[in-house]
Protein backbone atom coordinates (compact mmCIF):
# COMPACT_ATOMS: atom_id res chain seq x y z
CA UNK A 1 0.00 0.00 0.00
CA UNK A 2 1.15 3.35 -0.99
CA UNK A 3 0.34 7.02 0.33
CA UNK A 4 -0.35 7.92 4.53
CA UNK A 5 0.09 5.71 6.75
CA UNK A 6 -3.25 6.34 9.37
CA UNK A 7 -2.41 6.09 12.82
CA UNK A 8 -5.63 4.81 14.07
CA UNK A 9 -6.48 1.32 13.25
CA UNK A 10 -9.92 1.69 10.84
CA UNK A 11 -10.95 0.52 6.83
CA UNK A 12 -10.02 3.13 4.43
CA UNK A 13 -9.48 3.23 0.18
CA UNK A 14 -6.29 4.25 -1.16
CA UNK A 15 -7.63 7.66 -1.02
CA UNK A 16 -8.12 7.82 2.61
CA UNK A 17 -11.77 8.07 2.51
CA UNK A 18 -13.04 6.21 5.59
CA UNK A 19 -15.23 2.46 5.11
CA UNK A 20 -16.86 1.31 8.30
CA UNK A 21 -15.38 -1.89 9.01
CA UNK A 22 -18.25 -4.38 8.15
CA UNK A 23 -18.19 -2.87 4.88
CA UNK A 24 -14.56 -3.73 4.62
CA UNK A 25 -15.23 -7.04 5.96
CA UNK A 26 -17.26 -7.77 3.65
CA UNK A 27 -15.30 -6.57 0.47
CA UNK A 28 -12.17 -8.53 1.81
CA UNK A 29 -14.99 -11.75 2.16
CA UNK A 30 -15.26 -11.58 -1.62
CA UNK A 31 -12.06 -10.90 -2.25
CA UNK A 32 -10.61 -13.66 -0.09
CA UNK A 33 -13.21 -15.85 -2.02
CA UNK A 34 -11.61 -15.01 -5.47
CA UNK A 35 -8.12 -15.58 -4.07
CA UNK A 36 -9.10 -18.60 -2.12
CA UNK A 37 -10.86 -20.41 -6.00
CA UNK A 38 -7.55 -19.17 -7.81
CA UNK A 39 -5.34 -21.18 -4.98
CA UNK A 40 -7.59 -24.17 -5.34
CA UNK A 41 -6.76 -24.36 -9.47
CA UNK A 42 -2.98 -25.37 -8.61
CA UNK A 43 -2.77 -29.02 -6.45
CA UNK A 44 -1.34 -28.87 -3.41
CA UNK A 45 -1.44 -24.89 -3.44
CA UNK A 46 -2.39 -22.70 -0.41
CA UNK A 47 -1.71 -19.65 0.85
CA UNK A 48 -0.75 -18.13 4.08
CA UNK A 49 -2.81 -15.54 5.62
CA UNK A 50 -0.51 -12.83 5.44
CA UNK A 51 -0.35 -12.96 1.74
CA UNK A 52 -4.04 -13.47 1.73
CA UNK A 53 -4.67 -10.70 3.90
CA UNK A 54 -2.19 -8.46 1.56
CA UNK A 55 -4.10 -9.58 -1.43
CA UNK A 56 -7.23 -9.13 -0.28
CA UNK A 57 -6.75 -5.34 0.51
CA UNK A 58 -5.33 -5.17 -3.04
CA UNK A 59 -8.31 -6.24 -4.76
CA UNK A 60 -11.29 -4.64 -2.68
CA UNK A 61 -9.14 -1.46 -2.91
CA UNK A 62 -9.89 -1.40 0.84
CA UNK A 63 -6.96 -1.11 3.47
CA UNK A 64 -6.39 -0.83 7.09
CA UNK A 65 -3.41 -0.49 9.72
CA UNK A 66 -5.26 -3.16 12.00
CA UNK A 67 -2.93 -6.03 12.77
CA UNK A 68 -4.26 -9.12 10.58
CA UNK A 69 -5.14 -11.11 13.27
CA UNK A 70 -7.61 -8.69 14.20
CA UNK A 71 -9.78 -9.12 11.29
CA UNK A 72 -9.00 -11.86 9.61
CA UNK A 73 -10.68 -14.70 11.01
CA UNK A 74 -14.02 -12.47 10.40
CA UNK A 75 -12.94 -12.96 6.40
CA UNK A 76 -12.66 -16.62 6.67
CA UNK A 77 -15.72 -17.09 8.80
CA UNK A 78 -17.90 -15.56 6.48
CA UNK A 79 -16.05 -17.81 3.81
CA UNK A 80 -17.01 -20.95 5.68
CA UNK A 81 -20.41 -19.88 6.53
CA UNK A 82 -20.76 -19.17 2.35
CA UNK A 83 -18.94 -22.19 1.17
CA UNK A 84 -21.51 -24.28 4.28
CA UNK A 85 -24.37 -22.38 2.66
CA UNK A 86 -23.98 -23.38 -1.18
CA UNK A 87 -22.42 -27.06 -0.43
CA UNK A 88 -18.75 -26.20 -1.60
CA UNK A 89 -16.10 -27.53 -0.16
CA UNK A 90 -14.02 -25.58 2.61
CA UNK A 91 -12.31 -23.30 0.69
CA UNK A 92 -10.60 -21.73 4.39
CA UNK A 93 -8.65 -25.16 4.14
CA UNK A 94 -6.05 -23.52 1.68
CA UNK A 95 -5.20 -20.51 3.86
CA UNK A 96 -2.77 -21.80 6.81
CA UNK A 97 -0.64 -20.08 9.30
CA UNK A 98 2.93 -19.05 8.52
CA UNK A 99 3.96 -22.19 10.30
CA UNK A 100 1.65 -24.15 7.80
CA UNK A 101 -1.17 -25.58 9.71
CA UNK A 102 -4.63 -24.13 9.93
CA UNK A 103 -5.38 -21.29 10.89
CA UNK A 104 -8.23 -21.06 14.33
CA UNK A 105 -11.18 -20.62 11.53
CA UNK A 106 -10.45 -24.22 10.25
CA UNK A 107 -12.47 -25.29 13.53
CA UNK A 108 -15.11 -23.08 12.68
CA UNK A 109 -15.93 -25.02 9.47
CA UNK A 110 -16.28 -28.05 11.55
CA UNK A 111 -18.16 -26.36 13.97
CA UNK A 112 -20.73 -25.05 11.22
CA UNK A 113 -20.85 -28.90 9.79
CA UNK A 114 -21.72 -29.71 13.63
CA UNK A 115 -18.73 -32.26 13.23
CA UNK A 116 -16.07 -33.23 16.31
CA UNK A 117 -12.62 -31.55 16.06
CA UNK A 118 -10.69 -34.81 14.70
CA UNK A 119 -7.17 -36.21 16.19
CA UNK A 120 -5.60 -35.31 13.56
CA UNK A 121 -6.76 -31.42 12.00
CA UNK A 122 -4.25 -31.46 9.65
CA UNK A 123 -5.02 -34.41 7.56
CA UNK A 124 -8.40 -33.33 7.93
CA UNK A 125 -7.72 -30.17 6.20
CA UNK A 126 -5.55 -31.99 3.74
CA UNK A 127 -8.54 -33.86 2.59
CA UNK A 128 -11.15 -30.71 2.73
CA UNK A 129 -8.34 -29.07 0.36
CA UNK A 130 -7.87 -31.99 -1.95
CA UNK A 131 -12.18 -31.39 -2.30
CA UNK A 132 -11.28 -27.82 -2.88
CA UNK A 133 -9.01 -28.90 -6.21
CA UNK A 134 -11.17 -31.33 -7.38
CA UNK A 135 -14.12 -29.02 -7.35
CA UNK A 136 -12.21 -26.22 -9.28
CA UNK A 137 -10.51 -28.02 -11.88
CA UNK A 138 -7.57 -29.70 -10.55
CA UNK A 139 -6.46 -33.11 -11.98
CA UNK A 140 -6.18 -34.67 -8.41
CA UNK A 141 -4.00 -37.97 -7.89
CA UNK A 142 -4.92 -40.46 -5.67
CA UNK A 143 -3.65 -41.07 -2.62
CA UNK A 144 -3.98 -39.99 0.35
CA UNK A 145 -3.27 -35.84 0.07
CA UNK A 146 -0.88 -34.01 0.58
CA UNK A 147 -0.09 -32.08 4.08
CA UNK A 148 1.68 -28.71 3.86
CA UNK A 149 5.48 -28.81 3.61
CA UNK A 150 6.30 -27.15 7.03
CA UNK A 151 3.80 -30.18 8.46
CA UNK A 152 5.27 -32.60 6.58
CA UNK A 153 8.28 -31.84 7.36
CA UNK A 154 8.16 -31.56 11.24
CA UNK A 155 6.28 -35.11 11.06
CA UNK A 156 8.64 -36.61 9.17
CA UNK A 157 11.64 -35.35 12.02
CA UNK A 158 9.12 -36.67 14.62
CA UNK A 159 8.44 -39.54 13.19
CA UNK A 160 12.43 -40.20 12.65
CA UNK A 161 13.38 -38.86 16.47
CA UNK A 162 10.62 -41.24 17.89
CA UNK A 163 11.73 -44.28 16.59
CA UNK A 164 14.47 -46.02 19.09
CA UNK A 165 18.00 -45.73 17.42
CA UNK A 166 19.27 -49.16 16.68
CA UNK A 167 23.40 -49.84 19.09
CA UNK A 168 25.51 -50.65 15.98
CA UNK A 169 26.20 -54.50 16.49
CA UNK A 170 29.68 -55.44 16.15
CA UNK A 171 30.54 -57.79 13.71
CA UNK A 172 31.74 -61.41 15.25
CA UNK A 173 35.47 -61.89 14.26
CA UNK A 174 35.93 -64.98 12.63
CA UNK A 175 38.89 -67.39 12.38
CA UNK A 176 40.56 -67.06 8.85
CA UNK A 177 41.14 -71.04 9.12
CA UNK A 178 37.69 -72.34 9.71
CA UNK A 179 35.58 -69.18 9.82
CA UNK A 180 33.73 -70.12 13.56
CA UNK A 181 33.91 -66.83 15.48
CA UNK A 182 36.58 -66.43 18.04
CA UNK A 183 36.81 -65.78 21.43
CA UNK A 184 36.75 -62.70 23.09
CA UNK A 185 40.66 -62.99 23.91
CA UNK A 186 40.66 -63.74 19.92
CA UNK A 187 41.75 -67.05 20.58
CA UNK A 188 40.03 -69.96 18.24
CA UNK A 189 38.55 -72.33 20.55
CA UNK A 190 38.88 -75.47 17.47
CA UNK A 191 42.26 -74.20 15.27
CA UNK A 192 44.24 -72.57 18.39
CA UNK A 193 46.86 -75.80 19.23
CA UNK A 194 47.50 -74.28 22.95
CA UNK A 195 43.77 -74.74 23.70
Amino acid sequence: MSGTVSTTPGARRIDGTAVPFQEAIVAWTGAAREVLIETAHGYGHFVTVKELAGRVQEMSGVYTDAPVRTWVDAVLRKVARRDRAVGDPPLTALCVQENHTVTPSYRYVLELAALPVPEDLELHAAYARWQCYATYGTDVPAGIPPLTPKVAAARGRTVRTAEPVAEPVARPRLCPECFLELAANGNCGFCDPTR
